[in-house]
């Protein structure tokens, strides 16, 4: 596998693979203009850190997308979403992914991954077979508005 840093001209198919995946795969309802806007989001902020996949015929198969986190002892980096796009999935497209994130990250003199998830079975097995724990001083919190 090879890997780069998502760049702008990658959108269009990144959110067209990305609509695919989770409209089909994960029954959810993405449009392209959310689903655009929330990549271009999270690729255009200060200190981000956007990367995509590709096989050895230069396919994008899979994208992540995520930022450093300055704090006042360690630098950061929160992994906003990692995607391994429908086709591609159950070939360990994702656990290599994840490998060379973190050799990306130890490069950027960050010394931990954050990353929020689905609490099902396939999720916590994919993220504690890299070494993922849930943390027991946060608690993800929210609110819905009425």
């Amino acid at each position: 596998m090879n890997y780069r840093k998502m760049t702008e001209d990658d959108l269009k198919y990144v959110t067209e693979k990305n609509i695919e995946y989770y409209n089909t795969v994960e029954g959810c309802c993405w449009t392209y203009e959310k689903a655009y806007k929330r990549i271009h989001q999270v690729l255009t902020m200060e200190d981000s850190m956007c990367m995509v996949q590709m096989d050895s015929d230069d396919n994008i198969t899979g994208y992540l997308m995520g930022y450093f986190k300055e704090f006042d002892d360690i630098r950061g980096y929160f992994l906003e979403e990692i995607v391994i796009f429908k086709g591609h999935q159950g070939k360990g497209y994702g656990t290599d992914f994840m490998k060379n994130l973190q050799k990306a990250v130890r490069e950027n003199d960050a010394s931990i991954i954050e990353l929020n998830s689905v609490n099902d079975e396939r999720h916590n097995k994919f993220y504690s077979a890299l070494g993922f724990y849930a943390v027991g001083n946060f608690v993800m919190m929210g609110k819905f508005l009425e």
